[in-house]
């Protein structure tokens, strides 16, 4: 029998982003109108599933990037040594560190919302819910810049742009490609006739029923991890009807060899080490089976 079609369609929805919106918009102006940040040349923007649209009913907290401009973490792993030499001739040691930038960013934030209990997180400013907003992540980073040299004799390099954040908490470097993953999930769902970003949805839902039915366990597969799993997916395994785009994906991915799968920004591997596992996909997609196979003989409880 599997799922029905009305219960996919139900899951293929997108959640509100009013109130998402308006708390982005909120901490955005804060910011830019703080006297303390006001000599610094940074960016405000989303990340995430509310900028991705793939954000699905119950999901709460808005990742809220600030991204310091003028400074940045080099990567040099990938030059020779006469390459990394030129590059890092024309670059300079900043006296304004993240740490000095999320300090003034938590000030900031914290004169914005006197009224709030922020706190500090690994990796973020916490922004709790209350009566007239959704909870917040406001995430200061610095661009991040991933040097690659070119096939000259010059020793001239280019570099991919991304961020680089330091969990405070757990005392190790974060780097990710927002800008690159944005828009190749824009591209995929051009590409899928707008199947993609419904199908994200659709399995980000199952992944919260299986949870509550337990097929699997909390924290097993991340709403990251879900996307970047269905990136890989060829484009021609989505449309027609979400009956049809679920069972096409579930059997590719059974079937495929997940080893050099990519993140949705086109850059890192999903399954480098401390990402994600192949382990836990395994067991992702293998309940996805069991939830469709068993669909309606067992289960009491449906997720909406």
């Amino acid at each position: 029998m599997g799922i029905p079609e009305n219960q996919l369609d139900t899951w293929s929805r997108q959640g509100a982003t009013a109130s998402a919106s308006a708390i982005y918009e909120r901490i955005r102006t804060a910011l830019l109108a703080d006297v303390a940040l006001s000599s610094q040349n940074f960016d405000v923007f989303l990340q995430g599933s509310y900028r991705n649209s793939t954000n699905i009913r119950g999901d709460s907290d808005v990742d809220v990037v600030v991204k310091l401009k003028d400074i940045f973490q080099p990567d040099y792993s990938q030059l020779d040594e006469f390459t990394k030499g030129k590059v890092k001739a024309g670059h300079r040691d900043a006296t304004y560190t993240l740490t000095d930038f999320r300090r003034d960013v938590s000030g900031a934030i914290r004169r914005a919302f006197p009224n709030h209990h922020i706190t500090e997180g690994g990796k973020s400013i916490k922004i709790p819910r209350t009566a007239n907003n959704i909870p917040a992540d406001v995430v200061p980073c610095l661009e991040y810049r991933l040097y690659r040299p070119l096939q000259t004799l010059l020793g001239d390099a280019t570099y991919i742009e991304g961020i680089w954040l330091s969990d405070v908490q757990r005392n190790y470097a974060v780097t990710s490609f927002p800008r690159q993953s944005y828009e190749n999930g824009v591209a995929k769902h051009g590409r899928t006739n707008d199947w993609y970003k419904p199908t994200v949805r659709i399995f980000k839902n199952a992944r919260g029923w299986m949870e509550d039915n337990g097929l699997i366990q909390s924290g097993m597969a991340s709403s990251h991890a879900i996307e970047c799993l269905l990136y890989n997916v060829p484009d021609q395994q989505f449309g027609q009807s979400c009956r049809d785009t679920f069972v096409n994906v579930v059997n590719w991915l059974n079937a495929a060899d997940m080893r050099n799968f990519v993140c949705q920004n086109g850059i890192q591997r999903l399954f480098d080490p401390g990402r994600w596992t192949t382990q836990n996909a395994r067991a992702f997609i293998g309940a996805l089976i069991q939830m469709w196979n068993q669909w309606g003989q067992q289960y009491a409880r449906v997720r909406i």
